[in-house]
């Protein structure tokens, strides 16, 4: 895990450089590399996890000279891969794999046989070009700027920034912000950034100052014929083997436990591969129903494995806050991110890796917008499903998540109901807030990839589901995962996102994963084989922060001081009647609100956060 910046048709100075070093500490390289009548320069911060020795060090070159490459991330299969190529190798590392199948097999048949979490360039000096690739699903970030005839990229935006790109608010990225409460690749919150969308490369040409991008992963087309129990039993195997490949490291390793069945599974695994992964738990204390520190400390103790919890105070969290959002750098919706950064900070003390079981929900249908399709799709009477729009003023107060559930059922379009099921501000609430109800093209990024997905036969919820899995994750809960671990050079792997293994759930029958009100069918039947009936089926607490309760009350002049504070730059382009009527309507309790509240504290934090550097 690592930190890579470049710049061709420019120079890279150690300051920009010492930007990343925060996901580096171990070691960096910058090499200048002719490429064409020009030159690129490729920078790299290296967190050693796989061949601590010199041998790992980058930039790296393959042996026949061709091909240059900065690489963050882990190649999980790369000792397998290794078994095709020639040698002599000069170390162990992942690095050197991938830039000696370059060497062998170029850009496009590496990627299809390249299992891991990654984000790199690679210069091929024979064809003068510069490529960028991301992961499948979009673990590891990656962003690039291209002006005035240079072209740069880096795995943070404060990189570009030392470089006098990231210096102007987009206006349209704050529009998909308010959208979906984050910001889909290829966009960004700042004008002329952007991030490579997951699954995706891009080749820059320098001649011709050309970009083109591409993707490269393909949508599951096969289907599994097995039943429910070969079902059970292979997935057993699929996941076992995922967990064990991500093992994979020369420094230690731990796992992030909460209270659900997900992270428990990745340690009872990790135990019976032959390593007792010590646990990590963050909370709020007993008295907050969130708490998931006593659920994950049984787990512990019921598959022996070392226990360590860190407890956070509200005060704690809201004086982190601006630290927080340096980070992230981007504002995110998620309440999550608070107590993240403490339970990263407190496992760094005793490890360098960590796994987690992110990414569970979405290929295994643990969200309930998938369980208001599956209704939508057995009971298909369109004026039903109309007569709820007409009668939107009477199901305005329920529950918030409901709400979003009701307003999907008279659209027809699957990518419609995809952005409205996660819809943050509807087109009502962004036309107060911003004079239009535009979407920045929220709505559009959402479409590509359900076009992706081709006219297959697949349910609602199951597009649903798989779109989730690429764009949800690797914007939101993944893009933040990786900047608050990096933050204290930590690596975070995530084995249910393995690609082989997502590869075999996604090919299931929808039946084997989702039905009405029970989701992750296999997954918690295989569950069952590992751990207690009591863990698998523990009522989910999804990592929540008791922020509604907070901030209507110890936090309440902090919060509101942030939102309609005098000459707070985000009145630049919101408008503050409508701020104030959402705080309003937040602390006289109207669901949904303290989701809305969070998501503007965040973005006001931000947009503070850039005045200040003079963005």
């Amino acid at each position: 895990m690592c930190g890579i910046v470049g710049v061709v048709g420019g120079g890279l100075s150690q300051g920009i450089l010492d930007t990343l070093r925060h996901r580096g500490p171990d070691g960096h390289g910058v090499e200048r590399i002719r490429l064409g009548s020009g030159t690129a320069e490729l920078g790299h911060t290296r967190l050693a996890i796989l061949d601590l020795s010199p041998a790992g060090r980058q930039p790296m070159c393959s042996q026949d000279g061709r091909w240059w490459v900065t690489f963050n991330g882990e190649i999980y299969n790369h000792l397998e891969l290794r078994k095709g190529l020639a040698g002599p190798f000069r170390g162990h590392s992942d690095t050197e794999t991938l830039v000696e199948l370059l060497a062998a097999h170029g850009l496009e048949e590496t990627l299809r046989q390249l299992n891991g979490m990654f984000a790199f360039a690679a210069v091929d000096t024979h064809e003068d070009c510069l490529y960028l690739v991301r992961d499948p699903f979009g673990i590891k970030p990656l962003y690039y700027a291209q002006k005035d005839g240079a072209f740069s990229f880096a795995s943070e935006v404060r990189a570009l920034t030392a470089m006098g790109l990231a210096d102007k608010v987009d206006e349209k990225g704050v529009r998909q912000f308010l959208t979906l409460r984050y910001v889909p690749s290829p966009h960004t919150l700042w004008r002329g950034v952007r991030r490579l969308p997951p699954g995706h490369w891009l080749r820059f040409e320098p001649k011709a100052q050309r970009l083109e991008m591409n993707r490269y992963v393909q949508a599951e087309q096969e289907r599994f014929q097995g039943s429910l129990r070969n079902a059970v039993e292979a997935y057993q195997k699929h996941l076992a083997l995922a967990v064990k490949r991500q093992l994979l490291s020369d420094v230690p390793v731990g796992v992030l436990l909460s209270g659900g069945v997900d992270s428990a599974l990745v340690a009872a695994m990790g135990r019976d591969a032959g390593v007792k992964l010590p646990c990590f738990t963050v909370g709020f204390g007993a008295e907050h129903a969130e708490c998931e520190i006593e659920d994950a400390r049984d787990t512990a103790q019921v598959l022996g494995l070392p226990f360590e919890a860190v407890t956070v105070t509200p005060a704690q969290l809201r004086d982190a806050l601006p630290r927080i959002i340096r980070a992230v750098e981007e504002p995110l919706g998620t309440t999550s991110v608070m107590p993240m950064w403490y339970l990263v900070h407190r496992a760094r003390e005793e490890v360098t890796v960590v796994l987690t079981g992110q990414g569970t929900d979405e290929p295994w249908g643990g969200y309930r917008r998938y369980q208001v399709e599956m209704v939508r799709r057995m009971l298909p009477v369109g004026a039903l499903w109309k007569s709820f729009g007409r009668l939107g003023s009477v199901w305005r107060g329920m529950p918030e998540v409901i709400e979003r559930g009701l307003r999907t059922l008279p659209l027809a379009g699957v990518a419609q109901r995809a952005v409205e099921a996660c819809t943050l501000f509807p087109a009502e609430a962004r036309k107060q807030l911003l004079g239009t109800a535009d979407d920045g093209g929220a709505a559009e990024a959402m479409g590509l990839w359900f076009n992706w997905l081709g006219k297959g036969d697949a349910a609602g919820a199951e597009q649903m589901m798989q779109v989730d899995a690429r764009m949800n994750l690797a914007d939101d809960l993944l893009l933040y995962g990786d900047k608050i671990s990096m933050a204290v050079s930590l690596e975070a792997r995530v084995p249910m996102l393995d690609i082989e293994l997502v590869r075999f759930v996604e090919s299931l029958p929808l039946k084997y994963r989702l039905g009405l009100r029970k989701s992750k069918i296999v997954h918690k039947l295989m569950a069952e084989s590992y751990l207690p009936s009591s863990i698998v089926h523990r009522r989910k607490k999804g990592f929540q922060v008791p922020f509604a309760q907070w901030s209507r009350g110890i936090w309440r002049d902090f919060v509101a001081d942030i939102l309609l504070g005098a000459n707070a730059p985000h009145f630049m382009m919101l408008e503050r009647d409508a701020v104030s009527r959402i705080w309003n309507e937040h602390l006289q309790g109207r669901p949904g609100r303290a989701r809305q509240v969070f998501a503007l504290m965040m973005l006001a934090l931000w947009w503070k956060e850039q005045s200040n550097a003079g963005v």
